[in-house]
């Protein structure tokens, strides 16, 4: 059985036994339902025991242990004055040899005075959505199109595609109807790519 720690409600108890005198570190533990050890270490904690004491000793022992968090008042500062300058969490790290999660979260845990939604990049990387350019994710695809329409027979099966320019120039688009069977090309210049201005 290895060491633990005494309850309050036991470090009573521990005191009692041993104003009763007489009693071995063995008797103790067996009373307590602890290692030895346990009782050992807990009477070297105060001397001569006294349950208040030690209680306080244990809790202010629990508060020192643990992981710290490597954040200074001046490191703080230093994070913040850079982030209102436009640099970026990533940038931040590069430069003063910190890590990246960690930036990120002193700011989820509000330790910085910095909102996440006020980042440069406005915490893309952190929420970064799933690519679906190029790929189809709506209707019926074309590879499930009737064998009459492949055989180009009837008139009036139309395929409508986009051409996108570059999205930091222009948010216009050029729409194309091509109709299978003659080949005719219709091709519209669309102000965006919303249902309403295809539509129209």
């Amino acid at each position: 059985m290895g060491t633990s720690t005494l309850s309050r409600f036991q470090r009573g108890a521990l005191a009692q036994l041993v104003n009763e005198g007489n009693k071995s570190y063995q008797v103790m533990a067996d009373a307590l339902g602890v290692a030895k050890a346990t009782i050992s270490y807990e009477l070297d904690r105060v001397k001569p025991y006294d349950p208040e004491l030690a209680q306080q000793d244990a809790d202010r022992k629990r508060r020192n242990c643990g992981r710290r968090s490597m954040l200074t008042a001046a490191l703080a500062t230093l994070i913040t004055n850079h982030l209102r300058l436009t640099w970026s969490p990533e940038t931040i790290a590069a430069a003063y040899n910190l890590s990246t999660a960690s930036i990120y979260n002193w700011l989820n845990r509000g330790w910085l005075p910095f909102k996440l939604t006020d980042l440069p990049n406005r915490n893309v990387r952190q929420h970064r959505v799933s690519e679906n350019r190029g790929k189809f994710t709506s209707g019926t695809s074309i590879e499930q199109r009737p064998t009459t329409v492949n055989q180009r027979l009837a008139f009036g099966h139309w395929e409508v595609d986009t051409v996108l320019s570059s999205r930091s120039e222009s948010r216009s688009c050029l729409v194309t109807f091509v109709e299978r069977k003659t080949r005719l090309l219709w091709a519209i210049k669309a102000p965006n790519r919303t249902a309403k201005a295809l539509n129209t």
